[in-house]
């Protein structure tokens, strides 16, 4: 079991804050690769929401979940269950890719041990999860929904935002930690 991180208010509102900002951000500079509504070519919020459950755990799944319910009310969905059902998703799918890949490798919360092919593992596994937990949500609730088509774009979607995502957030530690030894050993 993932020993689990404490949950902080303050950590939920900026995830919350954070996911949000993406979210319109994804829409205004890769509006252009949309395929459907809530489904992308490029979709760098889902490389964020991975990002925020492995660092935040509990308060970042729950500040996504805030923020994406609030999305599809403002946005998408004037049905509140199902706006609240993608947002808890939203939420549940990095948290469970997280857990599974944790889980196997038989990691803590302690991320400094998750090498690179473990991290792509978890990106993999969470492309998955979470356009084939939307998408059955949605053909549920939505009949007219076209389940493959949007799985697939989907999941292409997903994989590459949280490449993109996932991978500057490793490359921008790895110049930190390069910059921080070589300071200490310039002193």
């Amino acid at each position: 079991m993932i020993p689990a991180l404490p949950l902080h208010p303050l950590l939920i509102i900026f995830s919350a804050s954070l996911y949000a900002a993406s979210f319109g951000l994804n829409a205004y500079f890769m509006g252009i690769f949309s395929h459907s509504i809530g489904v992308s070519w490029i979709f760098l919020p889902a490389g964020l929401r991975l990002l925020l459950v492995l660092l935040l755990g509990e308060s970042g799944a729950i500040g996504i979940v805030i923020a994406s319910s609030a999305i599809g009310l403002g946005f998408f969905f004037d049905d509140p269950v199902l706006a609240i059902g993608a947002g808890f998703i939203s939420g549940f799918a990095p948290y469970l890719a997280r857990f599974l890949v944790f889980k196997s490798i038989g990691l803590g919360s302690d991320l400094s041990k998750l090498n690179g092919n473990q991290l792509l593992n978890c990106v993999l596994i969470f492309s998955i999860i979470s356009p084939v937990l939307h998408q059955a949500w949605f053909s549920w609730k939505i009949p007219e929904n076209i389940f493959f088509d949007n799985l697939g774009v989907m999941i292409i979607g997903d994989l590459i935002g949280s490449l993109i995502i996932i991978y500057c957030a490793k490359g921008f530690i790895f110049l930190h930690k390069s910059r921080s030894n070589k300071s200490q050993t310039q002193n």
